[in-house]
């Protein structure tokens, strides 16, 4: 049984405490709604679950750290510029900390499939990538977290791309990835990797149905890292990629 803090009570933060509360019936696992008037309840949590904005993201996780709490973050788009910075002060203070961009199994299956393609890739540069994402009106980052996991990922496979250029018209340079974000409707999230020759294309793609799914990987990562020892996790620690 493990009791599971909550910080960040947006979209994310709801459908994790709705998972967590089927778990408690059934499991008996039990959990906070953490926020700054209660944060000294912080400290009778086992582990805590991160779901806030950019801008609080690094200072909840280092104070989780402070407090000896293991610490699982979900929020997006402020890795680009903090996430070292964090590692660092996580290393530091001997905390135990795991960040995902995308807590579903199927989209970290697909990211361990978009590595591989891009290695592959190396061997047959006729083929160009490009990346397209589709979210909710109401996401305020772009490209996603998610979209930076496989653009990141993309460029550290593939020595001929080095940046990326989002929503633009104009034809990409050679070392530049082109990147396509949508806004529309409640789009719980649509991820596409397309290799194209010219001649012919590969895509690799996930579609989210239920926001549940983010939920239930990001509960999952909390049980699992709740036991474990200090240092820096992933979600390909969990699930074996």
């Amino acid at each position: 049984m493990a009791n599971i803090g909550i910080i960040g009570m947006g979209k994310m933060g709801y459908a994790i405490a709705s998972v967590l509360e089927e778990k408690a019936e059934h499991q008996g696992h039990n959990f906070q709604r953490i926020t700054s008037s209660n944060q000294s309840q912080l400290k009778s949590c086992d582990v805590a679950i991160e779901f806030t904005i950019p801008e609080a993201a690094p200072g909840v996780i280092r104070t989780c750290i402070d407090i000896g709490i293991p610490v699982v973050s979900g929020t997006t788009g402020w890795h680009e510029s903090h996430l070292e910075t964090v590692r660092a002060y996580n290393k530091e203070h001997n905390g135990t900390f795991l960040s995902a961009t995308n807590f579903s199994i199927g989209m970290n299956i697909v990211f361990a499939l978009n590595k591989k393609l891009a290695a592959v890739m190396v061997n047959f540069p006729e083929f160009k990538p490009g990346i397209k994402e589709v979210h909710h009106i109401q996401k305020k980052d772009a490209p996603s977290g998610t979209a930076y996991t496989l653009l990141e990922d993309v460029i550290r496979m593939h020595p001929g791309y080095s940046t990326f250029e989002l929503n633009s018209d104009n034809e990409p340079s050679a070392q530049t990835i082109p990147v396509t974000a949508i806004r529309e409707g409640d789009v719980k999230g649509i991820h596409e990797v397309n290799w194209n020759s010219g001649m012919e294309g590969i895509t690799i793609m996930h579609e989210a149905f239920d926001r549940k799914i983010f939920a239930e990987g990001a509960v999952m990562a909390a049980l699992w890292l709740k036991d474990k020892s200090p240092g820096e996790y992933s979600m390909k620690d969990i699930i074996s990629l």
